[in-house]
């Protein structure tokens, strides 16, 4: 059953859903914008402080994340594995960002953010800070080698072979940290 109350102590308006389980595509509340012609916000939120302290989007869930899911008009269809589907999500004391696996199987992480602890403590080696690319889950990095304020970086799958004009690309390789500078130039920086 869902309901819509107004002036409660949660907010102004509230729509509470206790109908059990939905399809996986449902949702207590679906907003749509329907007219393809126009490219303009479904949802936009205003709101007025003078601090900027409160939230404008809150998440309570005991795995929140938000999806994002790649259409078009060709394409319409978000269950097309050739889509791109990402997603910011939280896990513990993580943030991540992740990509939906080409066969639409499940999420890989791209990058994880640990949040960094009350004080640099080694005894309690769950305070961080710390920053990991390329595993492919949040696990992964598990405790950052106990580590705090670290950046853990997974090996290449394939080693650039083509330097970019104006750029560096840096790099692990067999556990070493690389750089490839703009002329193609690799330079060891750490050896394994």
């Amino acid at each position: 059953m869902t309901t819509i109350s107004t002036q409660s102590a949660e907010g102004s308006l509230v729509i509470t859903s206790n109908d059990g389980e939905l399809p996986a595509a449902s949702a207590v509340l679906l907003l749509k914008a329907t007219n393809p012609e126009y490219n303009q916000p479904v949802l936009h939120i205003k709101q007025a402080g003078e601090r900027g302290s409160a939230a404008s989007i809150r998440i309570d869930d005991p795995n929140p994340d938000i999806e994002f899911v790649e259409t078009s008009p060709d394409n319409p269809n978000p269950n097309d594995h050739g889509a791109g589907k990402y997603e910011i999500a939280v896990q513990s004391d993580r943030l991540q960002i992740n990509g939906r696996k080409a066969d639409g199987s499940r999420f890989e992480t791209i990058v994880v953010f640990q949040r960094a602890g009350v004080n640099c403590d080694p005894l309690r080696p769950e305070s961080g800070g710390n920053i990991g690319f390329g595993f492919k889950e949040a696990k992964e990095f598990k405790d950052f080698g106990g580590g705090q304020g670290v950046i853990a970086i997974v090996n290449v799958c394939v080693a650039p072979t083509k330097n970019l004009a104006g750029a560096g690309i840096l790099y692990v390789e067999d556990g070493a940290l690389k750089y490839m500078g703009s002329k193609g130039t690799i330079t060891i920086i750490a050896p394994a």
